[in-house]
Formats: C-alpha cells, structure tokens, sequence
C-alpha cells in the first residue's frame, strides 16, 4: 500500500490520493481536536507564574520554527517545489512576530499585528485550509493545522492573561504594517511567479474569490486595492470582537462585585 503521508502533491493527484473537503468529515475532527487544545492551552496558561509563562511562550515559538525547518527539510527530500513552500506566508510572518514577543515580551509594536492581523489569518486558515488537496493525515495537512492552531493559541492565551491590551489605534498601526509587508512580497511574486500572501490570485479561497470577482476578475492593482479593503475590515471587525469581549468581561465583574 502506498504511503501517502509523505509524497507531495504531485504525487497525490497522479497516485489518485484522496483530500478532503472543507467542513467534511475528517475536516471538522481536525477542528474539534485543536479547538480542545487551543482551549486547554490557554487555561494552562493563565494558571501559570511569570516565569513559566515564559518558558511555555518560548517552547511555543521554539516549536513553530522548528516545525517550518522541518517542513523545507521535508519539501526537499520528497523533491516538492521549494519556491511554492517558501516561509513567506502571512503566517509564517506570524511564526516570525511569535519568537520576537516570546523572547521580548513587554515590546508593544508586535502586539497589535498579533491581534488584528495574525490572529484571524490563522482562524481563517483553520476554517477554510487549503490543506484539503492533501490526504486528512499527510504531512502537509498536519503542517497545516498544528501551526495555524498554536498561533491561534498563543496569542488568546497572551489576551486571555491580560498580557495584550487592546487600543483603536492599534488597527491603523497594524493595516500599515500590513501594507508595508506585502510591497517587497508583492515583487517577490511578480518576479519568480508565486502567490505568497495570495497576491497573484485567490487559490480558491471563497473571501479572496469574491474580492477577485467584483474587482474585474483578472488581478492587478484592482485585486491589489481589493485586498486591502479587505484586510482593513477584517482588522476592524476583529477589534470589535476585542471590545465586545472587553464590554462582557466588564460587565461580569460588576455584576459579581454586586453579587457579593
């Protein structure tokens, strides 16, 4: 029998392999089985002092770059082409952005993008992977989700422990930061053909398939603008969720401080 887990997805289309949809089966398993660990590592984390947030922050980060290695090792030896698997992803800057907080926890230019930028890629990524060529167990749909999942986890485990704090201006900070980001990736794209951060074209993501449809179909600088309009929704619907959460927390201590 042949071993799926670790051919490329050359391989899988001509070997007949077969993927998984979005919210199938073998899909929402995936999803139940990080949400239970996003959760759990949370709680744990806010249970624990100073220091051992510290060690659990930089084994995290530890982890998530060592995984990426592991991953080109792993795209050289099956004979995958490197140029599409590049750690130039927008969450592989997230991995990036991750260490430097791990090691420097108190920054605050880092924060924001976490948030408003990183955070809802990651979820997005979970929700609608483009993993699902792949077989439910290969290594690149394992790679997929564990990655995006402690992204995810780590930075509602930072929030969840009062280590992020939410500011408006924040969102503009981190829309600029995402702008500046995607300029040199953007000629990066242009000039050895790729699509990193999805620039080129949609990949059949349904939220980029309709910014590609109503901007004329066809890519560019109106795809490009469409995109941005895009990002900077994303980024202010995502701190509307941070207030909401703010507002209920508030809400729940005054009611229990009435209570008593």
């Amino acid at each position: 029998m042949t071993n799926f887990f670790g051919l490329h997805k050359n391989y899988y289309i001509t070997a007949s392999a077969k993927g998984f949809a979005c919210f199938s089966l073998p899909h929402l398993v995936w999803l139940v089985a990080l949400l239970t660990g996003i959760v759990l590592l949370t709680r744990i984390y806010t249970k624990l002092k100073s220091e051992q947030r510290n060690n659990l922050r930089k084994s995290i980060a530890l982890f998530l770059i060592l995984f990426e290695i592991a991953k080109q090792c792993f795209v050289g030896l099956t004979g995958d082409t490197v140029s599409t698997h590049l750690p130039l992803h927008i969450c592989s800057f997230a991995v990036y952005t991750i260490l430097i907080d791990a090691l420097w926890p108190d920054n605050r230019f880092f924060k924001s993008p976490l948030c408003y930028a990183f955070l809802p890629s990651a979820f997005m990524a979970l929700i609608f992977p483009n993993a699902t060529k792949y077989p439910p167990l290969s290594f690149y749909t394992i790679h997929h989700f564990i990655p995006h999942a402690l992204i995810v986890a780590y930075i509602i485990a930072r929030y969840s422990a009062g280590e992020i704090r939410i500011r408006y201006k924040g969102v503009w900070s981190t829309f600029l930061e995402v702008y500046a980001l995607a300029i040199p990736i953007y000629f990066i794209d242009k000039a050895f053909d790729v699509n990193f951060i999805f620039l080129m074209n949609h990949s059949n993501n349904p939220a980029l398939m309709f910014i590609w449809n109503i901007s004329g179909g066809k890519g560019g600088i109106s795809y490009i603008i469409g995109l941005g309009v895009l990002v900077l929704i994303v980024i202010h619907f995502t701190f509307g969720i941070f207030v909401a959460i703010e507002a209920l927390k508030k809400r729940f201590l005054k009611n229990k401080v009435n209570a008593s």
